[in-house]
């Protein structure tokens, strides 16, 4: 079977490569083989290639490599031995999983918890990037709930990377909250594809001179209790200064590249919370089985924003790689097995 693989940590367009392995084998008790045919490449998934401090804690790399991937789509081509009937999986089902790791090949065996059918109307490659996007949203609209004055509705929040796949479904979660965000982005053109995409929502571009002044025109008196950034690096001072005193910053990722300058934090009495999907897996099955239920939701209600920018076969994953650092790039790059 076709698996992409690295065997050290490095640029992932130079070091990943789609080569024949041992296919896997029958499943175990409670597991499910799956046919993947669609799988996403998220920015995190790279930073892990490339051996990033933003990714957490090394990822392992065995004798034979290591295939990175947490999520993905597929057919369901057997099941083990104590798969739960009420879970509605069968041979033939087309489902979504996560988390599942080394999810970048051709098949793979997946613990029955882990795999969700995939409703009526859902085809794969929005399936593909529908849990571990929507999941990250739904951890941040919860966690941002209790920083919020009252109710949360009526509060203005700010969201760096906007234009990201997880700032998008973060900004939908927002407004049927009855949350106002202003959302940043870097470039023009990510601006006017968001507006197109969601449009009535306060969007700026931070490579324009002068976008803070005119963030603060826009918020004008209205208070600015939370956050959410997955940029960092000197754009995460430009957010702290924005906010008001005692507001709560939650960081969910590094797109910058670079050290943020937590000096401004201090001043303004701010709280930074990383949020990871990390601590989703030990929630309680309630909760999880609600974000589970909405991501299945906005991935058949609001397939405009599991947005696809393109969709490679395996073997061309450096061209992949390429795609995803593409400047102004709006949705998800798709592998295809």
């Amino acid at each position: 079977m076709l698996s992409v693989i690295h065997h050290a940590y490095g640029d992932p367009a130079q070091v990943l490569q789609a080569i024949e392995v041992p296919d896997v084998g029958p499943p175990s008790a409670n597991q499910v083989r799956i046919r993947v045919t669609h799988v996403p490449i998220h920015p995190g998934d790279l930073l892990g290639v490339a051996g990033s401090p933003a990714f957490g804690p090394p990822a392992t790399i065995g004798h034979g490599g290591r295939t990175p991937g947490f999520e993905g789509a597929g057919i369901v081509e057997k099941l083990g031995e104590g798969v739960d009937p009420a879970a509605g999986l069968q041979v033939g089902t087309l489902v979504a999983f996560f988390p599942v790791e080394g999810a970048w090949s051709e098949r793979i065996l997946a613990p029955a918890g882990a795999v969700v059918p995939l409703p009526t109307g859902i085809p794969g490659e929005v399936g593909a990037q529908m849990l571990i996007n929507t999941i990250t949203a739904s951890l941040l609209a919860r966690a941002a709930q209790a920083a919020l004055p009252g109710d949360g509705s009526d509060a203005t929040v700010i969201q760096t990377g906007a234009g990201s796949a997880v700032g998008r479904l973060l900004t939908v979660l927002a407004l049927e909250r009855g949350v106002t965000p202003v959302r940043l982005v870097r470039s023009r053109e990510s601006a006017k594809a968001l507006e197109r995409k969601l449009p009535g929502v306060p969007t700026f571009a931070t490579e324009e001179d002068g976008w803070q002044n005119r963030v603060r025109r826009e918020i004008g008196k209205r208070q600015v209790p939370v956050a959410f950034d997955s940029v960092g690096g000197s754009l995460f001072a430009d957010v702290a200064g924005l906010m008001t005193q005692g507001g709560t910053i939650f960081s969910y990722g590094s797109l910058g590249g670079s050290s943020a300058d937590i000096r401004s934090v201090a001043p303004r009495s701010l709280t930074v919370r990383g949020i990871t999907l990390g601590t989703w897996m030990g929630l309680p099955a309630v909760e999880k089985n609600t974000d589970i239920a909405t991501a299945q939701r906005l991935a058949l209600n609001r397939q405009d924003q599991f947005e696809l920018a393109g969709t490679y076969p395996a073997g061309r994953i450096a061209e992949a790689v390429e795609h995803v650092r593409r400047r102004g790039k709006t949705g998800t790059i798709v592998l295809g097995f």
